[in-house]
């Protein structure tokens, strides 16, 4: 355990105590602009596809990926609350009240990451087996699909807000 802490690279913990540092900040009450809830679903869902192992079997392991995103999609819609959440002054954002729900996320996302990548550089043979490639797609196409969902919640959000009359 320890040799494999200290055979991590330096810039992993700098994206580590980044996430903490952001999913910290987000137990108390946030700004989240619009920009962000459009383009953060994108950027996470085109890094996880990179990610993927599609050499051997491309159509089964993008399978379990989009049903791992689309699943993970719809119980962000239930997990992240609209409850508390407000326009900002300006209308171009919304404030959301702290949660520990984005810290766990980002935690989650993290892990999934750094354990698949752990295994990729110890075990590279069982790491290619076709239970490993699939678990790893829906792993990282649930955490994707769970700030997909947030994401969508939250614009939804924003646009009924938007709408309302004042």
């Amino acid at each position: 355990m320890i040799n494999t802490l200290q055979n991590t690279p330096l810039w992993v913990y700098a994206v580590f105590l980044l996430l903490c540092y952001l999913g910290i900040k987000a137990l108390f009450p946030t700004r989240e602009s619009k920009i962000s809830l459009m383009l953060t679903p994108p950027i996470l869902l085109v890094w996880s596809l990179y990610s993927l192992d599609l050499t051997d079997h491309p159509l089964l392991t993008l399978g379990y990926w989009v049903t791992a995103v689309i699943v993970a999609s719809v119980a962000a819609q239930v997990i992240f609350s609209r409850q508390g959440v407000v326009l900002d002054e300006r209308g171009s954002g919304l404030i959301l009240r702290g949660t520990a729900k984005t810290l766990a996320l980002y935690l989650l996302f993290f892990f999934i990451n750094y354990y698949f990548a752990y295994q990729a550089e110890v075990h590279p043979q069982y790491s290619a087996t076709l239970p490993m490639v699939l678990l790893k797609a829906c792993a990282s196409g649930f955490a994707s699909g769970l700030f997909c969902g947030r994401a969508i919640r939250f614009y939804q959000v924003f646009r009924f807000l938007k709408a309302a009359p004042l």
